[in-house]
């Protein structure tokens, strides 16, 4: 059973991760958060002195749960181009869950990347452990070398982002299917 501070903690956060994905952080307000919690104003503070350091426990936590999910979803797998292919289902799948709302860090980052840089330094890491995991699973792939490690990493990763950010403005699957497919074919 969790204990009483972490569950008040946990319950701050999916708030702050409810309302900063689908409304925004800067359209957040500290009281909004209190309220929708139904947490009293000091047991915010006492867990969190700022709003940033609520973002940055989101971004953390967001983080963490992405690696496990994407993890357990690739572990269903075992032909190792095949993961590396799951990469897209799996963005996919969070995108349709998201009702194609984009990439949280990337909402992060275009409203408070740049005003705070513990904020900056959370999401750059989420998205180099994203690069690092991508870059193993290329390894690992026996693609024939078309491209090398590097090169067909990088484009597994702008490829992908693009995608994601491509499937939000449309609010539909095409780009990610459409790029896995390419992919596909180089591996």
């Amino acid at each position: 059973m969790k204990q009483r501070g972490q569950a008040v903690i946990d319950k701050i956060i999916d708030t702050a991760e409810r309302l900063f994905y689908t409304q925004g952080y800067n359209n957040t307000g500290i009281n909004q958060v209190i309220e929708e919690a139904d947490i009293a104003k000091a047991s915010l503070y006492n867990h969190f002195e700022t709003k940033t350091d609520l973002l940055v426990a989101y971004v953390q936590r967001t983080h963490e749960r992405w690696y496990n999910r994407l993890q357990t979803a690739l572990d269903k797998v075992p032909d190792p181009k095949d993961k590396l292919l799951t990469v897209f289902d799996y963005h996919l799948e969070r995108q349709q869950i998201r009702q194609f709302g984009g990439c949280p860090f990337i909402k992060a980052n275009d409203e408070a990347g740049t005003t705070d840089p513990r904020v900056l330094a959370e999401i750059q890491a989420a998205k180099t452990h994203s690069r690092e995991v991508i870059g193993q699973l290329v390894r690992q792939s026996g693609h024939p070398g078309i491209l090398n490690d590097a090169e067909l990493t990088e484009l597994v990763v702008c490829s992908l982002e693009g995608a994601i950010a491509t499937a939000s403005v449309f609010k539909r699957a095409t780009p990610l299917t459409a790029v896995k497919k390419i992919i596909k074919k180089l591996i």
